[in-house]
């Protein structure tokens, strides 16, 4: 854990870093190899049942079930309900390549800014190989591998729809009566303040260094310290596939 001023405490968090090169690169790469492979490769195998569902949608909407389907099926509970609808809206050969290229900028972000140019040859590698893919027809799968790295970035961006993000340390003294653990748990983002002595521990659903300092500074108080904690893909992983403690991994974010 890194003690920060509070003038760096504004431009040091995850999600204000640029989006590296490497992910732009990692982005055209995927772009161009499924680009290649669904418009100029030979349809895989399930193009047809996707082009069928595509149509269902576009001529019945959510349809609960389909005669037509061999005996008969639940529509779209078996392949996906968000698909085909983007499907619908985009078309299936563009749908794939975006989704293609979204996932592999994003799997560039999630490396690069967790293990730095040690992972360049690893997401060059994923933005190729990913592609291939399509050659079996997997869209759907392919749409929702696309939303879970979105889903781990937002996550460790701080973008707290499913768990705890941050851990935020004050280091303050404030005059009598000024209750500073209510003005710090006042501070939109904060869920919880966990005082011991002049140290306050703050949970958040993001980086609120910026706003606990001004909460100290309108409290006539004298800031000391402040440091944060945000977890890393390893934490991630482990909190919600391994059911351990979500604290073990942690690593500084400033």
């Amino acid at each position: 854990m890194a003690d920060v001023s509070y003038a760096d405490a504004g431009s040091a968090s995850w999600p204000r870093m640029p989006i590296p090169r490497e992910a732009v690169l990692c982005t055209a790469l995927a772009t161009v190899a499924a680009s290649l492979l669904v418009w100029l490769a030979p349809p895989s195998g399930d193009l047809a049942a996707h082009e069928y569902q595509r149509s269902l949608f576009l001529g019945h909407g959510f349809a609960l079930w389909d005669n037509f389907w061999y005996a008969g099926r639940y529509a779209f509970v078996g392949y996906s309900v968000l698909y085909y609808p983007l499907a619908a809206l985009l078309g299936i050969r563009l749908l794939a390549v975006v989704t293609i290229a979204i996932a592999a900028g994003a799997f560039a972000v999630l490396l690069e800014r967790e293990w730095g140019s040690a992972s360049r040859w690893a997401v060059r590698a994923f933005a190729v190989v990913w592609s291939g893919v399509l050659i079996t027809g997997e869209y759907p799968f392919a749409l929702g591998i696309t939303l879970a790295l979105l889903a781990l970035l937002a996550f460790r961006a701080g973008r707290r729809w499913l768990g705890a993000g941050f851990i935020v340390e004050v280091d303050a003294v404030a005059p009598p009566g000024a209750d500073l653990e209510a003005r710090l748990l006042a501070v939109p983002g904060v869920t919880a303040v966990h005082r011991t002595g002049d140290r306050y521990r703050l949970n958040a659903t993001r980086d609120v260094r910026p706003d606990a300092a001004r909460a100290v500074v309108a409290a006539d108080g004298a800031l000391s310290r402040l440091s944060v904690d945000a977890p890393s893909l390893e934490a991630i992983y482990t909190r919600y596939f391994q059911r351990k403690d979500p604290s073990e991994g942690v690593r500084n974010a400033a």
